[in-house]
């Protein structure tokens, strides 16, 4: 490709995902839509660039971007909000993430008249949403910040889930043997121990560090290799790297909040602290927040890059339907089902929540594994993860922009009738 053809293309996509997050304030259609669509017209419609070359490093740069993306989404949320609605996050992440995995394998079994084995690995792929396409989306979303901290934290939750579980169940049958019912439950107490514990200690030091250092040069770049370094760590140690980010995002962007907080108990330490040297510098976040835009942006491409639409069946797009419908579904039934319990849920209309059913790059990385580990070989698992992949996402734009206009409309008529 000429190398001027080259800049003119990322000068084009950055200028796209610039106008398209412009556009989602006016039009409330998400942006990541408007990139996938991008990618696809780029990709396999086009052929302007050929997607077989980015397969090998969808893995990488999918996992890059949800770094950057989960650590933002760390940094905007508030600490006692988190402590708050923690509880419901959970439930509602284990719900959905259950009911949406049980009624994919269930489908598998009955409709696509799978084996056991391949219909619970179609489950676990597809029970999880996607935070990565999720949290961009929270903060333009006209609901109250105590809900959007709940569906933030449900997001990852329920990625977390889906990981967890694919790669579990994918040991399982390749040695039966070896797992039982409570060597699972001790591996996955045992990662979310690892995930917090790293956080926790990660989260203090750093802030300490950057309470000195966040004002200085290169100061953004040296957090960054550290959330990289943090998120090996993780991994290596056997945790769940993306609760780590997140929580480590979390404690630094809340690290002046909890300095203060711990004042009393340092008192009767006769100790103190300055609560000034745990404020992270506001340059820092607006270079990490620009960052991400510009990784994000291309994150969504990517995805439409990654399409090949010879492979799109008609039992493929059947499949595609079908999961949908248990998506919308599970959805449904997970937030009422959970809304009793939840204030922040209780005082939003149902709809606000309906449309956050897209999946992601996790669940194209996920099918990659199952295909990697031989485990199965199903032909149509690709094809369908990605026309799931496009169709959920669309199916959010839709639901979004159904709940974003109905509540515009709302807000106009309670200011008529308030005006004299």
């Amino acid at each position: 490709m000429d190398v001027s053809l080259f800049a003119a293309l990322i000068g084009g996509i950055i200028v796209l995902g610039v106008i398209g997050d412009f556009l989602f304030t006016k039009t409330k259609i998400p942006t990541p839509v408007i990139l996938m669509l991008a990618g696809i017209v780029l990709g396999p419609a086009t052929n302007i660039l050929q997607s077989d070359i980015f397969f090998e490093i969808a893995p990488y740069f999918g996992t890059f971007a949800l770094i950057l993306i989960l650590f933002e989404g760390g940094l905007d949320l508030e600490f006692d909000l988190v402590i708050r609605q923690f509880s419901s996050a959970l439930l509602l992440g284990f719900l959905s993430f259950i009911l949406g995995a049980a009624g994919v394998t269930a489908l598998c079994l009955v409709l696509f008249q799978m084996e056991m084995a391949e219909a619970l690995l179609y489950g676990f792929i597809f029970g999880g949403t996607s935070p990565a396409v999720i949290l961009p989306v929270l903060p333009r979303l006209s609901i109250p910040k105590n809900l959007k901290t709940l569906l933030t934290l449900e997001a990852v939750i329920s990625e977390v889930l889906t990981v967890i579980s694919v790669i579990i169940y994918t040991n399982i049958l390749r040695e039966p043997g070896h797992y039982e019912g409570a060597s699972i439950i001790n591996h996955i107490l045992a990662s979310l121990g690892i995930s917090i514990m790293l956080a926790a200690l990660s989260g203090l030091v750093w802030s300490r560090f950057m309470g000195y250092f966040s004002k200085q040069n290169l100061a953004y770049m040296l957090t960054l290799g550290f959330i990289l370094l943090l998120y090996t760590l993780t991994d290596f140690l056997g945790g769940e790297a993306a609760i780590t980010i997140l929580a480590f995002g979390i404690l630094l962007g809340n690290s002046k909040i909890l300095a203060a907080k711990s004042q009393p108990i340092l008192a009767k330490l006769n100790s103190t602290l300055n609560i000034e040297k745990f404020e992270l510098d506001e340059v820092v976040k607006k270079i990490n927040a620009e960052l991400t835009f510009l990784v994000r942006t291309f994150f969504f491409v990517f995805i439409g890059l990654l399409f090949d639409f010879t492979l799109f069946t008609n039992e493929v797009l059947l499949m595609a339907v079908a999961f949908l419908a248990v998506f919308f579904i599970s959805r449904f039934t997970t937030v009422n089902l959970v809304r009793p319990l939840s204030p922040s849920l209780r005082s939003a209309h149902v709809s606000s929540t309906l449309g956050l059913i897209p999946r992601g790059l996790a669940t194209a990385v996920m099918a990659f594994i199952v295909l990697d580990s031989r485990v199965i070989t199903s032909e149509s698992l690709l094809p369908v993860v990605f026309a799931v992949i496009l169709a959920s996402n669309l199916l959010m734009s839709v639901l979004v922009y159904y709940y974003e206009s109905r509540h515009k409309n709302n807000s106009e008529g309670e200011t008529a009738k308030n005006e004299p």
